[in-house]
């Protein structure tokens, strides 16, 4: 594991440069409802979306070696992780507790900004494991997402 080097995050914004982004990084999200295909066919219909927010997170040599997806919810004013994965050569230099930081300190700079919306600082997280965001401080909410 890498524990020295830390990974920078980089504001993705062109869906072509998600070519950029390893496979493996996507097909490892544990309890994923959509296929890599398919992410990678509509990448330009949501990447050029103002409440689609996406980071390519890169080494010193600038390859990437994680992504941090997530939406900001205009109405319930939270921003919603979709997908934050890793290589698991980073898993201990870039965890959980590192991008809920740095997605703290983007939600401060979106308000600073933001003229009709303001983001509520709690974040939702979509996972296949809780008992993850439970360490860092993370609790699962009254209401929960169910699918039928």
């Amino acid at each position: 594991m890498i524990t020295e080097k830390q990974l920078q995050f980089v504001r993705l914004f062109e869906a072509g440069s998600l070519n950029r982004v390893p496979r493996q990084l996507f097909e490892q999200v544990k309890g994923r409802s959509w296929s890599v295909e398919r992410l990678y066919r509509l990448a330009p219909l949501f990447l050029g979306n103002n409440t689609t927010v996406f980071w390519l997170l890169e080494d010193d040599e600038h390859i990437v070696k994680g992504v941090l997806w997530a939406v900001i919810d205009i109405l319930s004013q939270k921003l919603n992780v979709i997908v934050f994965s890793v290589a698991e050569e980073y898993r201990d230099a870039c965890n959980v507790k590192t991008a809920r930081d740095f997605l703290r300190q983007y939600i401060r700079e979106f308000n600073a900004v933001a003229q009709q919306t303001k983001l509520k600082e709690t974040i939702n997280w979509v996972t296949a494991e809780p008992h993850i965001l439970k360490e860092i401080g993370g609790w699962i909410p009254k209401t929960i997402m169910m699918e039928v």
